[in-house]
């Protein structure tokens, strides 16, 4: 009788979960278009290491794709991430960008807790700037683009010293 009324449960509970998933994207690919439109935004300061994403990376495909340059900017005593005027993704849903202080992933397989979240996308095109935790430029030596809701790399990018 248990099994009987779990497995009811399951077939109500799976549609709602579904369809729950289904708005959530729906409402994610809107605000994504939105902000494609948005001005560049853009922090001055001194720029510690830059990097290109990896158009070549395993991870990288028709529908999950990025292009353009990164940088790690240090303002007072304050590091930002800041994406280039010719940055570029594909739409998404639930873009998320991470920090590692270890080499780029480049592949949905090699995605760890050595990721961190550093905040959801502002601008899936363009400038935009993205303030750190850390103050320590070392902590920093590779970024991802990462779809947090369906789990699919996006992009990434190893930052190397300008100097």
């Amino acid at each position: 009788m248990k099994n009987k009324i779990l497995l009811s449960l399951i077939l109500i509970c799976a549609p709602l979960t579904a369809s729950a998933q289904l708005l959530d994207a729906i409402r994610g690919h809107a605000q994504d278009l939105k902000s494609r439109f948005e001005d560049n935004q853009k922090v001055e300061g001194e720029i510690l290491k830059r990097g290109q994403i990896d158009k070549n990376a395993k991870g990288q495909d028709l529908i999950h794709n990025s292009s353009g340059e990164w940088s790690l900017i240090k303002v007072g005593n304050q590091l930002f991430l800041q994406s280039s005027e010719d940055f570029k993704s594909s739409p998404g849903p639930d873009y998320h960008i991470y920090i590692s202080s270890k080499p780029a992933i480049k592949d949905n397989d090699e995605f760890s807790a050595q990721q961190i979240e550093v905040s959801r996308i502002k601008k899936p095109n363009g400038a935009a700037f993205y303030l750190l935790k850390t103050q320590n430029p070392e902590d920093i030596n590779s970024m991802l683009i990462w779809c947090k809701q369906f789990k699919e790399y996006i992009g990434s990018a190893d930052l190397r010293h300008t100097k």
